[in-house]
């Protein structure tokens, strides 16, 4: 079995979500076996599966798996008992929430049992969560929550009671997360784990193949890997820190562009001994299924389109800054956001200081952004990195032309100056985030200047990142791997 390791998903997902999904469609299209599997705590998986399309059959969570009224289908066609979500509250004489009782969306209840304590540093109160049960009939999971002294929690004492007919305790999650892939390893043959996501997962199985356990591992690189040299020695990205230091464990290492592999290759050549090239591949995250015509701008309003998460490193704020600036300029420019996320509050608030109500428009989540691409003129980001970027390619396939910050390696590999778009130059320090919004707006007039030749273009690079080519490099992956 091919495992696509993550950590969970939800309502509003990131690119590397994003990228599992479209990976799994590439891989139903060659017939190769996959799994989705989770190792977070999701109560409300199963309505967001629905919401994403995601078949019961294609996932493993590990509390669904632990909680199961029969482990052995649960892993052959997944959960067949979903509900509703709902929770009650029990509070005490002082509004302070107890006791909160949920039914999770797979076939289990919850139970969290809530603590109320005086932090002296503080003066005053802080309300955290102190123990969770998990409950289906006789089968139970269940832990006590510790706080360090920075007020940060971890789960701890975990007891799993009548999972296949035996009781468990672990003393730490990484013993729980120890067991559970253990587990699937026990219950599945020639396996092969494609980690995106989660230290504690990539920990667990390259232990397990030091140990002797027959299994192949493919690291998925979603971001930037390099931050600095040091003393002659590379700073990982601290997402990619052990991956690094545990290549020689590492079956392959999939990129999503030819600069990344590069570079990697390069300061991984200067920095020991060992040849790794061969162990680096490049396969894009995400393709075009068709390709859309190039398009005639007909001279009047500018639409721009962006879809992100809406958080602090997009740099959507950016965005309508430079919309601003267009529209004092003269420019009739236009802006629709894709997205969810912690900034929603702060990016409204924004939009109204700048009297930008009838311009910009928070458009929500999108279901199919392909789709809804085709109702703008080009396509806007404002990331400072990108491991890759789906959203250029989705834009591309439309025949969008693009204006977006220089990043690496996405931008700097998907758009070409001049011929699909515009590249903005920007610097990350604090004090040239004028400047950087400046070049940004100056990339997004461009675009309309030269537009239809770059629509041409657009159109044109998309052809090179078909999903059956993608398809493919997949496909030789897995044979290569077996």
């Amino acid at each position: 079995m091919n495992f696509f390791v993550n950590k969970g998903m939800g309502h509003g997902n990131s690119g590397v979500e994003h990228a599992q999904f479209y990976r799994a469609e590439r891989f139903r299209e060659k017939n190769i076996p996959y799994k989705l599997v989770f190792t977070d705590h999701l109560p409300m998986l199963h309505q967001h599966m629905k919401e994403w399309h995601i078949a019961e059959d294609q996932v493993i969570s590990l509390y669904d798996y632990l909680l199961s009224d029969d482990p052995d289908d649960y892993l052959r066609v997944g959960e067949h008992n979903t509900h509703e979500y709902y929770e009650d509250v029990l509070w005490d004489t002082t509004n302070t929430q107890r006791i909160i009782k949920r039914q999770a969306t797979g076939n289990y209840t919850e139970t969290i049992q809530r603590r109320k304590r005086y932090l002296q540093e503080k003066n005053g109160y802080q309300v955290t969560d102190d123990r969770l049960i998990l409950e289906n009939g006789t089968k139970r999971v269940s832990w006590h929550y510790r706080t360090d002294k920075s007020n940060q929690q971890s789960i701890t004492n975990i007891r799993v009671d009548n999972f296949r007919g035996h009781c468990y305790l672990f003393t730490t999650f990484e013993e729980l997360v120890d067991f559970f892939f253990l587990d699937l390893q026990r219950r599945f043959t020639n396996n092969t784990y494609i980690i995106d996501r989660g230290s504690e997962n990539e920990e667990t199985l390259t232990r397990m193949k030091q140990n002797g356990v027959p299994l192949k591992i493919v690291d998925v690189v979603h971001a930037a890997h390099f931050i600095t040299w040091y003393d002659n020695h590379p700073l990982w990205n601290n997402y990619y820190q052990y991956m690094f230091d545990h290549i020689q464990d590492i079956d392959r290492v999939v990129v999503s562009t030819k600069l990344q592999r590069d570079a990697m290759i390069s300061e991984l050549i200067t920095s020991r001994s060992e040849n790794v090239a061969n162990k680096i591949v490049t396969i894009p995250v995400g393709g075009v299924s068709s390709y859309s015509p190039p398009k005639h701008w007909q001279g009047n309003v500018a639409k721009f389109v962006t879809a992100s998460r809406l958080h602090p490193e997009k740099h959507i704020n950016h965005i309508i800054q430079a919309i601003k600036q267009l529209r004092v300029a003269g420019m009739p420019a236009v802006l629709t956001i894709y997205g969810t996320g912690t900034e929603k509050k702060q990016l409204t608030a924004l939009i109204k200081s700048l009297n930008l109500e009838s311009s910009v428009q928070l458009k929500g989540l999108s279901q199919n952004m392909v789709t809804d691409m085709q109702n703008y003129d080009a396509f806007v980001s404002a990331s400072y990195s990108e491991g890759f970027g789906l959203t250029y390619i989705e834009a591309m396939g439309n025949a969008l032309p693009i204006a977006t910050y220089a990043n690496l390696y996405g931008a700097q590999e998907l758009v070409h100056d001049g011929v699909n778009g515009y590249l903005a130059s920007f610097s990350h320090h604090d004090t040239d985030e004028l400047t950087n919004i400046r070049n940004l707006a100056n990339a997004m007039q461009r675009v309309f200047e030269n537009y239809d030749q770059l629509s041409i273009g657009a159109s044109k690079l998309a052809v090179q990142y078909k999903n059956e080519v993608i398809a493919k490099q997949w496909e030789d992956i897995m044979v290569d791997l077996t």
